[in-house]
């Protein structure tokens, strides 16, 4: 379970990035509480991304593109071509496409994970954020949030969103974790409250693939 933390609910986090978040002023809080009030109305959501990763003292670069499923509560699905991670909430799949893997475990919560609740919730309890300026992702203009831990425990060193004004989306992070890894997700398309079947978060084992279940 710690691997899929780890791993994965930073992608989540990401990008989680269904936010309607930028306030009418560039005040960081009023941002962030717009941020939380726009989840309080999400249902679910589909997102299109793609994963940018740099690596510290490295020349080596990862690229890849996936789609992100999310319904509350606790329920996500992250296809890429090479892995998906599902969860329904009670149970984790993380099936690896070159290794035909399927590994099962319990779904565990942590405080210092970033799920796609806790980003697209605010994500703020425990970060200090603050307004580094204007910047464009893609064509759209967006307002830069900083977010940087209060505590010792978090698992990154700091996160930034770009926020769309206009439409009060995020439209990129870049999470930075404590060995100085950096992973930057860019949402290329956002549909919010599809009306996604619950069946979506459970894991069809492919015919064929090793199981292995650590719960």
């Amino acid at each position: 379970m710690k691997r899929f933390i780890t791993r994965w609910a930073p992608l989540a986090a990401l990008l989680f990035l269904i936010i309607r978040g930028a306030a009418a002023s560039d005040d960081p809080q009023e941002i962030l509480e717009s941020v939380r009030k726009k989840y309080d109305g999400i249902r679910d959501a589909e997102l299109k991304f793609t994963q940018h990763t740099r690596f510290p003292g490295s020349t080596l670069e990862q690229r890849a593109k996936g789609t992100l499923y999310l319904k509350k509560e606790h329920k996500y699905r992250i296809e890429t071509d090479d892995q998906t991670v599902v969860t329904d909430g009670e149970t984790v799949w993380s099936y690896s496409v070159p290794n035909r893997q399927v590994l099962i475990d319990r779904f565990k919560p942590s405080d210092r994970s970033f799920s796609p609740e806790r980003i697209l919730g605010g994500a703020t309890d425990e970060y200090a954020a603050t307004v580094r300026g204007r910047e464009k992702s893609g064509n759209t203009e967006c307002i830069v949030l900083n977010l940087i831990p209060k505590g010792e425990r978090s698992l990154l060193k700091s996160l930034r969103l770009w926020v769309d004004p206009s439409e009060w989306l995020v439209r990129k992070a870049e999470l930075t974790d404590v060995n100085g890894k950096v992973t930057t997700y860019t949402v290329s398309d956002i549909t919010l409250n599809p009306g996604l079947s619950d069946s979506r978060f459970v894991l069809q084992i492919p015919e064929g693939a090793e199981v292995v279940d650590m719960r």
